[in-house]
């Protein structure tokens, strides 16, 4: 593992996927400019930011898009600390495949890693035998019925949203919290596709708004 301080992460918002938008970044370090593909950028809105950066991995990474060969040399992030935010200047940027449908040629180098402080470890994936005692039709009123007397009532405009089977998709512990209006933090290990949906339905169904600084979902209201 590799602890990088004083980092500058450019992400770069990618809508066009049929797996929905994606986000890649560029990572400038004092050992070098990595390309990074990581799903954890997904939650992040476009911009540029400041930040402590560990990293797990540094490879050569090559694929075919677009009609061209392309070889860069990527860095796996473990995790990161965001210090500051601001805006991309807006710039033409080359087509960027989904790292999902993207078939890499096999890794050339590696860096071995190096011992370095652990980060604070992710949050785990909710069990899913949890997910199925809470039902699975998909309907919300199911979901009250399993959960009753934990916690508050969700608020009237949450439960009127589209139906929204929060049990499967968040898992019964962020469903809960999402319910109470309480900020959720996602975990970027689950599979990455499922993890965009996350994201996308906290945003653009539910009303919540992500901070990079915490990486955590804030109820707007």
């Amino acid at each position: 593992m590799i602890k990088i301080e004083r980092t500058t992460l450019r992400v770069k918002k990618i809508q066009q996927s049929k797996n929905g938008p994606f986000a890649v970044a560029n990572l400038f370090t004092e050992i070098g400019e990595f390309k990074v593909k990581d799903s954890l950028l997904d939650q992040f809105d476009e911009g540029e930011y400041q930040a402590t950066v560990w990293i797990s991995e540094i490879y050569l990474g090559q694929y075919v898009a677009y009609g061209r060969a392309v070889a860069e040399v990527r860095a796996k992030l473990h995790d990161i600390r965001v210090e500051s935010a601001s805006e991309l200047d807006e710039a033409p940027e080359p087509p960027e495949p989904d790292p999902i449908d993207e078939i890499e040629a096999p890794r050339a180098t590696r860096r071995p890693e190096k011992p370095s402080r652990q980060p604070a470890t992710p949050p785990t994936t909710q069990p899913q035998k949890d997910v199925d005692r809470a039902g699975s039709t998909g309907d919300l009123s199911d979901l009250k019925s399993a959960l009753q007397g934990i916690g508050r009532k969700a608020k009237p405009e949450l439960q009127a949203k589209s139906p929204i089977n929060l049990a499967e998709l968040f898992g019964v512990e962020l469903c809960v919290r999402i319910r109470q209006r309480e900020p959720v933090k996602l975990d970027s290990t689950v599979d990455r596709a499922l993890f965009r949906r996350q994201a996308a339905t906290l945003r653009e169904e539910l009303g919540y708004e992500f901070d990079p600084m915490q990486q955590t979902f804030n109820p707007v209201n």
